[in-house]
């Protein structure tokens, strides 16, 4: 079975391209749907409105990232119908309020809408702010007409702007975002200021651009990397700047799959979604503070003791719950002598690669191999079964030992050789991450490789994993394919190359990966549509 290595696989830090780099070309333009995400931050922003995510169409995951699937993505009618329902009862919550419908509309709608100065006023400047552009003169009369035919059919003004208020909500301009770009003088087609204060928002943010961005687009102070870089600083300074690092984590985790992973719950009563959103939050939070109150390298989340802990989760840890409540969230240490070290030791990665029973060591090795190292492993020949033999009752046997057997079949060592050493040294914890020392009645022996470096135990692992450049380079690939929102090319080779050299002469700050990634020339252009 043959092995895959990513595109664009080369030295750490080479800075430039080989001889069998390809130049660097720019991705097509598209039209992305919000993910359920950018539309729920969305809503809030707007309207102070919490919507529920997870009745809308779910997001697609070609890519690896949700926000890469989002161009590819196809509207079931059943979704259109969720997007207009939970629009909808949004603003009905919304218009049944006094005081957050004056907060939105800001005045008093008038009894003639084709004329009334506040009706046009709140169209102006919501529309521009939820379709992250201004609005054209046709777009706004459309909407002043739905206005007026409710607030005639209602006899009510208020009900006049609250149906327009759906109909801006509930139009494709607000669901997707274009990102087609306009060409320049020197003939190559660049992001236009609109498009690129909705790259940097939704990458940085997660949500719509604030005025202050769509200001800076108006006056085309996004047009060079200088005006683009100060729109960053802003942003990443802001609250919600912080959590961008947390939602690359949960995408590039994969963290969505927590609260799918079922468990068996005669073995596992704890494992409720309680637990399981602490697990998502521990992951995200631990990758902010490395990010920001640290500034440390990225390759300390692999190393750190720094957990985020409920009750629930500090007790899954083995670590002491006082003061905490389901609700209440410490950040602690895990003490030195600890097994469980940095994000491969999470609950939050663990649980995931698991069934009911038991982990996985070839899964959590594939991830590791595959998403954290950018070696693609292929799936298993269509002739062989990925189920493990299932030894005699009066026999048992260690998880390793039934791979070990399993990979005395010529098909399935290759593969299995680059996954399985990786995924061993977390043998020590079970299917939702809790520790132990015993597997079927029998010690867990817990060593295994990276990259032919031996490893003694999870500990080991991360600390392995921590020197590895292999890692840092795979993250930057992998985050320059979710900032640019497009599959990794070939024709990339070029600008991860540039990109991994910054990385590595800045220490490999993650917030300084996000800047340079902004600023390089391949995030602000792009080709004609396909």
């Amino acid at each position: 079975m043959g092995i895959v290595p990513g595109a664009g696989s080369g030295p750490v830090g080479s800075g430039g391209t080989t001889a069998t780099t390809p130049p660097f070309v720019p991705a097509p333009g598209m039209l992305r749907r919000l993910t359920r995400a950018q539309f729920a931050n969305a809503m809030q922003d707007l309207l102070a409105v919490d919507v529920d995510k997870t009745q809308l169409d779910p997001d697609s995951w070609d890519g690896n990232f949700a926000v890469i699937g989002a161009s590819t993505v196809v509207t079931s009618p059943n979704g259109v119908e969720q997007y207009h329902s939970t629009v909808e009862n949004a603003l009905a919550t919304v218009f049944a309020d006094s005081t957050k419908r004056s907060k939105l509309l800001g005045c008093t709608p008038g009894t003639t809408p084709s004329t009334d100065t506040c009706l046009h006023g709140f169209l102006t400047s919501f529309g521009r702010r939820a379709w992250r552009r201004p609005l054209e003169t046709t777009e706004l009369d459309r909407l002043v007409s739905v206005a007026q035919t409710a607030s005639t059919a209602l006899a009510s003004a208020t009900e006049g702007a609250h149906w327009a208020t759906v109909a801006l909500l509930t139009s494709p301009n607000f669901l997707y975002r274009p990102e087609l770009g306009e060409k320049g003088a020197d003939g190559a087609l660049r992001f236009n200021g609109f498009e690129m204060a909705s790259r940097l928002s939704f990458l940085l943010w997660n949500s719509l651009p604030d005025a202050a961005l769509l200001d800076s687009a108006e006056k085309g102070e996004l047009s060079a990397p200088a005006g683009i870089r100060t729109a960053v600083e802003r942003l990443l300074g802001a609250p919600a700047g912080r959590h961008s690092i947390g939602d690359f984590a949960e995408e590039y985790m994969r963290l969505d799959r927590v609260s799918t992973q079922a468990k068996d719950p005669s073995l596992f009563p704890e494992y409720n979604a309680s637990l399981q959103a602490a697990m998502v939050r521990d992951m995200r939070e631990v990758w902010e503070a490395v990010a920001f109150d640290e500034q440390a390298s990225a390759l300390s989340l692999f190393s750190t003791k720094k957990v985020v802990v409920n009750a629930s989760l500090a007790k899954l840890y083995g670590m002491d719950t006082t003061g905490l409540t389901d609700t209440v969230f410490k950040t602690l240490s895990l003490p030195d002598n600890s097994l469980r070290v940095g994000i491969l030791s999470k609950s939050g990665f663990l649980s995931q690669f698991a069934n009911q029973k038991e982990g996985s060591p070839t899964l959590r090795g594939k991830f590791i191999r595959d998403s954290l190292m950018c070696l693609t492993i292929p799936p298993p020949p269509g002739d062989v079964t990925a189920m493990l033999v299932e030894p005699p009752a009066d026999q048992p046997m260690t998880k390793r030992q039934r791979l070990e057997n399993h990979r005395t079949k010529a098909s399935c060592a290759g593969c299995h050789g680059l996954m399985d050493p990786l995924g061993l040294p977390l043998e020590t914890f079970d299917a939702i991450g809790r520790y132990r020392t015993m597997d079927h009645g029998l010690p867990i022996d817990p060593s295994g490789d990276v990259d032919g470096v031996a490893v003694a135990d999870a500990q080991a692992l991360g600390v392995a994993m921590s020197t590895n450049v292999k890692v840092a380079q795979c993250l930057v690939r992998r985050f320059y394919t979710y900032a640019s929102g497009h599959s990794e090319r070939d024709v990339d080779k070029s600008v991860e190359d540039a990109l991994s050299s910054s990385f590595q002469a800045s220490g490999y700050k993650l917030r300084d990966l996000i800047v340079d990634t902004v600023t390089h020339e391949a995030f602000s252009t792009v080709s004609p549509q396909q």
